[in-house]
């Protein structure tokens, strides 16, 4: 959150070197994002919009039915949530809680039907957190996105996301769930779109071509025009970046750490360095910790990508992958726990009756 929004590497290597913070870009102080101004350790405004599913799921209407998910009470949950909001709202949230409170609108007819940008993905690691190999995944991500975004390109750009994020939870690699939903995700009962399936294939040829990251989101040798994936929310360059982030990162962590910054082209320097910080906290250069630094030098829409970065390679490896320095520093961490045993716990009781 300290660096998010950023659209100039140079301007965050330049803050990085100015604060001593070269070692380490996570919980950067001073919080230096441009469009607000939350304490150090809170949640970016992507991780609070993904903390109201997790709720409803859980201490809200959700929990009362088995930690599900379903449109017509969650739109209605969403919309008073963003009015007691006291961070910044982007475009479709503050529309669709408008349509809700103001308009008398329902579900999905809430929902912005323009927009896709990554709100859209955010919302889907709790639900998969709760529908990971059960049935209701499709119709549970269909049901938050159109809250927000009503309209199939944004459902098929999460729908994306949460399958192959639902394929690395059962245990399949990275790599091998993208491949996966680029053939279509067969045997899930899902139709991506071609457009879709188009997107999810070019992460997968440029993984092989082994394309920097960096070189996508950018303009060849620029740290701020936009190449041509982006690096802002803007889909389904946001979502590419995510998913090739996790693949290259995954791929260079095998290898050593600063083949993993030098793969996404977050710079060398940088990826030796959080290399060092992780043997400083005795947790081995893991590909979680080592792709949320290397994604966060990369500037631009940083947060909406590591969201479903960090998910995929903390399903990965597993939660003990999160170095403890950074769990001390997240306000909030002990009760969004509490509400993720809870959720499990419901899956777990559905489970047991099904």
């Amino acid at each position: 959150m300290g660096l998010h929004w950023i659209y100039d590497m140079d301007k965050i290597t330049s803050l990085l070197t100015e604060h001593g913070r070269s070692a380490e870009p996570a919980f950067f102080e001073p919080p230096s994002c441009p469009y607000y101004e939350y304490e150090s350790g809170a949640q970016s405004p992507y991780g609070d919009e993904l903390l109201p599913v997790l709720q409803y799921m859980t201490t809200g209407p959700g929990g009362e039915h088995g930690g599900t998910m379903d449109g017509e009470g969650f739109a209605k949950f969403l919309a008073q949530y963003y009015a007691a909001y006291k961070g910044r709202l982007n475009k479709s949230s503050r529309a669709m809680m408008e349509a809700v409170l103001q308009a008398g609108r329902g579900w999905p007819e809430c929902g912005d039907p323009r927009d896709t940008q990554a709100n859209n993905f955010v919302k889907v690691v709790p639900l998969v957190a709760r529908y990971a190999g059960r049935p209701g995944l499709a119709a549970a991500v269909d049901a938050a996105v159109r809250s927000q975004q009503n309209s199939d390109e944004a459902v098929e750009l999460a729908m994306a996301a949460a399958l192959i994020l639902e394929r690395v939870v059962l245990g399949h690699t990275v790599l091998s769930a993208v491949q996966w939903a680029a053939a279509g995700a067969p045997g899930s009962g899902q139709t991506l779109g071609r457009s879709v399936l188009g997107a999810v294939a070019d992460v997968l040829t440029q993984h092989t071509a082994g394309t920097p990251l960096r070189e996508l989101l950018y303009a060849p040798g620029s740290a701020s025009r936009a190449g041509r994936w982006g690096p802002s929310c803007a889909n389904p360059g946001a979502l590419q970046g995510a998913l090739l982030g996790a693949l290259q990162t995954w791929d260079a962590a095998r290898l050593n750490g600063t083949a993993a910054g030098a793969a996404l082209g977050a710079g060398a320097d940088a990826a030796e360095a959080g290399a060092r910080a992780e043997a400083a906290d005795g947790a081995g250069p893991g590909a979680f910790a080592l792709g949320v630094r290397a994604n966060i030098v990369l500037g631009g829409d940083n947060a909406s990508r590591g969201v479903l970065l960090g998910a995929l390679l903390a399903a990965a490896e597993g939660t003990a992958s999160v170095p403890p320095a950074w769990r001390g520093a997240t306000r909030q961490l002990g009760a969004a726990e509490a509400l993720v045993q809870q959720l499990l716990d419901s899956r777990d009781a559905q489970g047991a009756r099904g």
